[in-house]
């Protein structure tokens, strides 16, 4: 409980300070894409004379078909072209962007588990009915950061511990690693997690307005279930999972509005794991907002959606995950 409090106060203090900096500089006075200070007396120019134009000739271009039509038609939907006149911060080589991240998550899940030699077959354990797990959102923290060591090249490491306990009376009877919990019985569990992620980005396209990145990263999970009884009635067991995997996707970043120094954007993200028979998938949207805070630094504040799931094909022994949720991140681009 005190550690979860101490968590929540270094957010909130994280979130001030972000604030009270935002607001002490000046939107006004800010360049939206290098985050530069304007000069005021560049927004003025002085009377020139103006040389009156001699007539010419009036040239008019023929029509080129259908097939340039529709080339306009199809530039106008693409939403890479949308919004040119947008600028989009993004981190220039040897720049850092660091951000802690809360996610109001929901987990799901469901595992099975033999003992060997044992007389009975393991059961397909479900984590909300047979473990009370996942039947409420709770916060989950973690924090990335990235550095951009090459104009289109950057490397990236996250972080992210999770701990849930359950408890619950299933209506049902289950096995799970030997050892069989009766229907009625109080149940008693707990589900931890340690996430290490890291990897390589390479940014596809880049233009003032949009960035679309290509990343391959090394994910690997520790992850460890304890189911017992509420009364000790019946003895705890314990199941311990590690994997390394391998995920590739795309990332797009795209600028919306630009409003006195500050800027709206648009974060998608999508990728797929796998290795040692699993498959996994991830999707994410959010709204970012940056904040000029200094020359080519900036201060953002990003919320979105997350989705993620990872599963074991072809195994007796099973241990599949899903979680999702709304998340909130603040940090800062250097």
């Amino acid at each position: 409980m005190l550690r979860k409090s101490i968590n929540h106060l270094v957010l909130f203090t994280f979130i001030v300070a972000m604030t009270v900096t935002a607001a002490g500089a000046d939107p006004g006075t800010f360049d939206p894409c290098s985050g530069t200070p304007l000069d005021s007396a560049a927004a003025y120019k002085g009377i020139s004379k103006v040389k009156p134009s001699t007539s010419q000739p009036l040239k008019i271009k023929p029509y080129s078909g259908f097939v340039s039509g529709l080339s306009a038609v199809g530039s106008r939907l693409n939403p890479m072209g949308w919004w040119q006149e947008c600028c989009l911060p993004m981190p220039a080589q040897r720049q850092f962007v660091v951000g802690p991240r809360v996610t109001f998550a929901r987990m799901m899940g469901e595992v099975r588990r033999g003992q060997p030699g044992a007389a009975t077959q393991p059961s397909l354990v479900r984590f909300d009915e047979h473990l009370g797990l996942g039947a409420s959102r709770q916060a989950v923290w973690s924090i990335e950061a990235y550095y951009q060591f090459q104009p289109r090249w950057g490397i990236k490491y996250s972080f992210m511990p999770l701990s849930m306990d359950g408890s619950i009376t299933p209506e049902t009877s289950f096995t799970f690693a030997g050892q069989t919990f009766s229907a009625g019985t109080p149940i008693r569990s707990k589900f931890e997690r340690y996430q290490h992620r890291a990897g390589l980005v390479f940014d596809l396209t880049r233009s003032q307005n949009a960035v679309t990145s290509l990343f391959a990263d090394w994910l690997y999970m520790q992850d460890k279930l304890t189911v017992g009884s509420a009364g000790a009635a019946v003895t705890s067991v314990t199941w311990d999972v590690n994997r390394s995997l391998a995920v590739l996707g795309l990332e797009l970043g795209k600028c919306l509005k630009n409003y006195r120094g500050s800027t709206l954007a648009l974060n998608c993200k999508g990728g797929v794991a796998f290795l040692d028979n699993h498959i996994g998938y991830e999707a994410e949207a959010a709204l970012n907002y940056l904040i000029p805070v200094k020359q080519g630094r900036f201060g953002f504040i990003k919320g979105g959606y997350r989705y993620a799931s990872l599963k074991r094909e072809g195994h007796v022994s099973l241990f599949n995950t899903a979680m999702d949720g709304a998340f909130v991140e603040v940090g800062f681009l250097f």
